[in-house]
């Protein structure tokens, strides 16, 4: 019998287009073993919003396909996804079963159903154990905490989209979520992993507790997510991200990722108490989604600048979790800011996807760089789950604001030591945050140096017009998970975040010294931060000899921000600001005090005060992985005890 195809999906599309879509074997889904009946699509009014998560999910899963293996005998290695930035299979690959399966029964296209099938086979033959559990990698990791993720993964494909397959294998597929369930019940603690673990293990109990019918899971599930309340901040911050869960820091700090909060922790909740129609949850979630909302910039990416693992920082979220859209949209009856931040962080990450697969940030493309196949099959879980449970109800025009839409002048964040500031067209982020992570749990991580930046450091610029000016990156690039990040190839590359610096390669810092006084000050129309520290490298040590202090304020009005630097001693000083710019942004440098780099949206220009010269900029672009940016670092030589003054200001196209 042939299947049918789902046109009220793309009401954009005209019939001709949808089957295009679906290729000519759309029509083919019924196999020997499978069945061949679609249910109904989800019950939403569709529109252009609906259609950019299902156009850009079904980019994902035709980028995944032709990089999954087939053709060859080996069992080890057919139906896996092979990574073309890695080189390797990540082990779990297999959660794209959740996300081929929608495509599958939204389109009716036999090669969807295919590769759910394969990836599925290929990750009970090699990463799935005895007892119950999922590795992460064949090799690399060991750790099998990530057992949740793929519970929830195939869950999911089951409770939507499971009248695919037939009733043998539905029946296998349920008795190995079973076996899944019954490892996840001895081995999750509210202290397993960092807290996305358990975090998210309550909303993979509770799927699997009602689709089994077994209540014992179920109560685990409200257990967890009730132990999680305990680690949320009063001012709306899920901590955890780190070890010990509980630690406080010098400054009163917690371990906080923004990142796996927002793409993670926080949908998982959020998905939990709509199911489960637990209002005490539902009530966090609520409050942790419009604080975490406002480190979101105007262009829907994330500022993870200062979070714990922004090791794994990737403009739009975070390399290995799922996505914001689930916890933002499945909770936007609440608050329409929650359904427009989905939205664009969703354009966002269609901006960075390139044949088919997300990149890591926004100039991997430009530069050369592969695109890690991980983020493209996590990823597209979370638009899976937005397509499957969120309402896309029409919304009146124009489309809501977020916080960082207004200039408010400054917010200030004490559990993070962290400071915004929306001042005219400058959106910017003041970090002294002092919590170190370090991970004991992926083997063959290298677990030391290479943190989030502290001690002042301006981690984050952006220009409402010009977009991202300024932007942090790892103090020094590390692999803190080996098998979760890239590695740089030839080429200029250099940590970016604007700093002071002094020795050798610039080994000692402004941007580490955790015990460095922020304070913030604003007016109206203008925000302004002292930051005061010592130079230290990633140790924390300071040179020989006399210890080098910096004093740098950073002043911003509706014209200008300006980055002021002071150092009273040390040698081979000098003042670091790689400013993002693409290869295909012109540079020029009419004399020795003015840098002007023009971008498609007007010339961002950048000046001296005094005496002082920038040094000639590079013609070759520097490149960063974290998060994802080419840049023109501007030097600047500094005398010791004479303050140096750079001021930028944008200048904007006529019309």
């Amino acid at each position: 019998m042939a299947a049918m195809l789902k046109y009220d999906l793309f009401p954009g599309l005209s019939r001709r287009d949808v089957l295009r879509m679906g290729a000519a074997g759309a029509a083919s889904l019924a196999l020997p073993r499978f069945a061949s009946a679609l249910a109904a699509s989800p019950t939403t009014t569709s529109g252009a919003e609906r259609e950019l998560y299902a156009a850009t999910l079904l980019d994902w899963c035709d980028g995944m396909i032709r990089h999954q293996i087939a053709g060859i005998a080996d069992p080890n290695l057919r139906g896996a996804l092979l990574c073309p930035a890695c080189g390797l299979i990540h082990g779990r690959c297999g959660d794209a079963v959740y996300p081929l399966l929608w495509a599958a029964h939204h389109t009716g296209n036999e090669k969807y159903l295919r590769a759910a099938l394969d990836v599925n086979a290929w990750t009970e033959r090699t990463v799935s154990r005895a007892d119950g559990s999922w590795v992460n990698d064949l090799t690399l990791s060991s750790w099998k905490g990530i057992t949740v993720f793929h519970t929830i993964a195939l869950s999911e494909a089951l409770e939507h989209h499971g009248s695919l397959l037939d009733a043998a294998t539905r029946r296998q597929w349920t008795e190995r979520l079973e076996r899944a369930a019954h490892f996840l019940d001895g081995f999750i603690s509210i202290e397993t992993g960092n807290i996305n673990y358990p975090v998210t293990a309550s909303l993979a109990f509770l799927l699997t507790g009602r689709m089994l019918g077994q209540q014992k899971l179920v109560e685990r599930a409200h257990g967890l997510a009730h132990e999680a309340l305990e680690h949320f901040t009063p001012g709306g911050f899920l901590t955890g991200e780190g070890h010990p869960l509980d630690a406080v820091t010098a400054k009163g700090c917690r371990p906080v990722d923004l990142g796996y909060n927002v793409e993670e922790s926080l949908p998982a909740l959020a998905l939990y108490a709509t199911i489960a129609e637990d209002g005490t949850v539902r009530d966090a979630v609520l409050k942790a989604l419009a604080t975490h909302l406002e480190f979101m910039l105007p262009d829907g990416a994330w500022d993870n600048s200062w979070g714990t693992r922004n090791y794994k920082w990737s403009w739009w979220g975070s390399r290995t979790s799922d996505g914001c859209q689930p916890g933002f949209a499945l909770l936007a009856d609440a608050d329409p800011r929650f359904r427009e931040a989905a939205r664009r962080n969703l354009e966002q990450m269609a901006a960075c996807t390139h044949g088919g697969l997300l990149y890591g940030g926004p100039d991997y493309f430009a530069n050369g760089e592969a695109p890690c196949i991980h983020h493209t099959f996590t990823h597209a879980k979370a638009l899976a789950t937005v397509l499957d449970r969120a309402s896309f109800e029409a919304t009146a025009k124009p489309r809501p604001n977020i916080p960082r839409d207004e200039p408010y002048g400054v917010k200030s964040f004490p559990e993070i030591a962290t400071h915004l500031a929306a001042v005219g067209p400058w959106r910017a982020t003041v970090t002294g945050y002092d919590f170190e992570y370090a991970e004991h749990v992926q083997q063959g991580g290298s677990g030391a140096g290479g943190g989030h930046v502290s001690g002042g450091a301006l981690s984050l610029l952006y220009h409402q017009t010009l977009g991202p000016v300024l932007t942090a990156s790892m103090t020094e690039y590390q692999l803190i998970e080996i098998s979760n990040q890239q590695t740089h190839r030839e080429g200029s590359h250099m940590a970016l975040t604007p700093r002071v610096e002094c020795g050798p390669a610039g080994a000692f810092t402004s941007v580490n010294d955790l015990r460095a006084v922020v304070t913030a000050q604003h007016g109206e129309n203008q925000a302004a931060f002292e930051a005061v520290g010592r130079l230290l490298n990633v140790a924390r040590q300071a040179p020989e000899g006399k210890e080098p202090h910096y004093r740098l304020h950073y002043r911003i009005s509706e014209s200008a921000m300006e980055i002021a630097a002071l150092v009273d001693g040390g040698t081979d000083l000098r003042l670091v600001v790689p400013v993002l710019a693409r290869a295909t942004d012109a540079v020029e440098q009419p004399d020795a005090r003015t840098v002007r780099i023009i971008r498609p949206g007007g010339v961002l220009k950048i000046t001296l005060n005094g005496a002082a010269a920038f040094e000639p900029v590079a013609a070759e672009r520097t490149f960063n992985l974290v998060p994802g940016f080419q840049a023109a670092p501007l030097v600047v030589r500094l005398t010791p005890d004479t303050e140096t003054v750079l001021r930028m200001e944008g200048v904007l196209k006529a019309g």
